[in-house]
């Protein structure tokens, strides 16, 4: 899918455009060959960053492959641009990206979408067709502040809008369909899922601050009301400020429960199964939790605010890995305020950090997936 890209089409600001180009090189075949051999040290004034994850000597995982900002990210180079970078040294694409603060993502298909509720619009990355567009702005079923998303096996995109406190859905052409979801009902949504089969939609509402209506509640697409989750509370089945949820190919629901630092787990009627997390600053504990996605294979991932990085647990909630950490510099795998996250369905993850306003992507390594079988080793590795 990303193929056709070169590797110069991650941006790391100023900072980076002091590279050498055998450090560009060098990037490059790491990169996309997925080569597992440890990078070179750097010397003075080259820069630290780490592509592979977990570093070597572990397994490779997933390796980082592009930065999507705007459509020159997802578009050949043409024979004037190249020309002009091998005569002036320059890269000559440009850095601005489309989007002002991306809030939300999901991808499906080689289509990367991004909401951004700063510009109240949604950007596509259609990396098949290296075209970038907006989709949410015909009236009157305009998006006006889309803050979360999720996509339907059909390819049918699921948008809140906080102002609406509604879900949007739109179909795989990007027209307005129906909404669901009643204002009244929601005090401040946050976040919202649907099932694979598009039959159950999921609010994630995070309540008020001085008030116990913490919850999820599930819609049908009618908009008919099938359960509640909640109210705010510590217990199993209780919820305090949820911010997030995903729901896996088994139909389950995974519940981001923010202020109890845990991931809970319900079924497909709304009845408690498990939960997993706690508070802390080491391995596979939460301390500012901000969105959860899940992979094909039922695996969740977390991404946490004060860690800068995404942790990736299997199944029963055990640790398998992570991925990311804190940086100024906007260098791949670097963060310094981490949000937004979402896996496809080739397992590529997406990350996006509202600091550098930049989406990162990074591909499954070779072997990945019977590696991520066996949990992350501890020692000698630092809390995240």
């Amino acid at each position: 899918m990303f193929s056709h890209m070169r590797h110069n089409s991650f941006h790391a600001g100023s900072v980076a455009r002091g590279l050498s180009l055998a450090l560009y090189a060098l990037a490059s075949v790491i990169a996309f060959t997925g080569c597992s051999s440890s990078p070179v040290a750097p010397s003075d004034g080259e820069l630290d960053y780490q592509l592979i994850w977990p570093a070597p000597p572990d397994e490779p995982r997933f390796v980082f492959e592009t930065e999507l900002r705007n459509q020159s990210d997802i578009r050949d180079e043409s024979e004037d641009e190249r020309l002009q970078r091998i005569l002036t040294g320059r890269n000559t694409k440009s850095e601005q990206p489309v989007y002002r603060k991306p809030s939300a993502l999901v991808a499906r298909k080689g289509r990367l979408y991004v909401a951004d509720p700063h510009t109240a619009s949604i950007y596509v990355f259609d990396m098949p067709r290296r075209k970038v567009f907006q989709i949410g702005q015909r009236e009157p079923n305009r998006t006006r502040s889309p803050i979360s998303m999720a996509i339907d096996a059909q390819s049918r995109l699921y948008v809140l809008d906080s102002i609406a406190k509604n879900v949007m859905v739109f179909d795989p052409l990007g027209l307005y369909m129906f909404s669901v979801g009643n204002p009244r009902d929601l005090v401040k949504p946050a976040g919202v899922a649907v099932s694979r089969d598009g039959s159950r939609i999921f609010v994630i509402d995070r309540g008020s601050v001085d008030s116990d209506d913490h919850k999820v509640i599930a819609y049908a697409p009618d908009g008919k009301e099938l359960f509640r989750i909640g109210p705010r509370g510590s217990d199993p089945g209780q919820l305090n400020i949820p911010l997030d949820a995903t729901v896996t190919e088994d139909g389950r629901l995974h519940i981001l429960d923010s202020g109890n630092f845990r991931v809970q787990t319900f079924d497909e009627t709304g009845k408690f199964v498990s939960s997993f997390g706690s508070v802390g600053n080491g391995l596979g504990n939460f301390s500012r939790p901000r969105r959860i996605a899940s992979d094909n294979d039922g695996n969740i991932y977390v991404s946490d605010a004060s860690f800068n990085n995404v942790q990736i647990f299997d199944p029963s909630g055990h640790l398998l890995m992570w991925l990311g950490k804190s940086g100024i510099a906007n260098l791949p795998g670097q963060y310094a305020l981490i949000g937004a996250i979402t896996v496809d369905e080739t397992g590529r993850l997406y990350v996006a950090d509202q600091y550098h306003i930049k989406v990162d992507v990074y591909r499954r390594a070779e072997k990945a997936v019977a590696a991520s079988k066996t949990p992350a080793p501890t020692a000698g590795k630092s809390a995240p």
